[in-house]
């Protein structure tokens, strides 16, 4: 019910502008318009602003990912808010489960201050299993801030 009012509270450019106006953040329905078709790039600051009022925190990814050359090779592939929360967790806590091989691999790894090329495959494990630690918990994030909960990432 939430989803569906959101929809139609945005189905065209003038009420999203009347949006943007009661937050505050006067923005004309032409320049939502530009936005939308990609005729122009809306500044950071308008991004922020759209993701709160269209409760999709994944623009900001998006658009540090497609905008900005540290963007895209910090953001590899923009996130999405996950649609389903219980697979997210259920990752995460397969992610969890294997925390500790990780911490031994990384001792290891570190013992003697260097990378060895017999050490590389154990690295490329732990990276593995951190990065599912770290995409689980950006969706997550990002599900939170759907539901109107938590903060934005600084």
């Amino acid at each position: 019910m939430y989803r569906q009012s959101r929809l139609e509270r945005f189905s065209s450019q003038e009420k999203a502008s009347a949006a943007f106006e009661a937050a505050g953040f006067p923005l004309s329905a032409a320049s939502i318009k530009g936005y939308e078709n990609g005729t122009t790039v809306p500044p950071a600051d308008v991004v922020a602003v759209m993701a709160e009022i269209y409760g999709t925190p994944q623009l900001k990814w998006v658009h540090c990912h497609e905008q900005c050359p540290l963007g895209e090779y910090v953001v590899e592939e923009p996130p999405d808010a996950t649609d389903n929360v219980y697979q997210t967790l259920f990752e995460l806590q397969g992610a969890f489960d294997q925390i500790d091989d990780v911490k031994e691999k990384l001792r290891a790894i570190v013992a003697d201050g260097r990378i060895t090329d017999d050490e590389q495959p154990l690295l490329d494990e732990v990276f593995e299993v951190l990065g599912q630690i770290s995409e689980n918990a950006l969706e997550l994030r990002l599900w939170v801030e759907q539901q109107g909960g938590g903060s934005s990432p600084a």
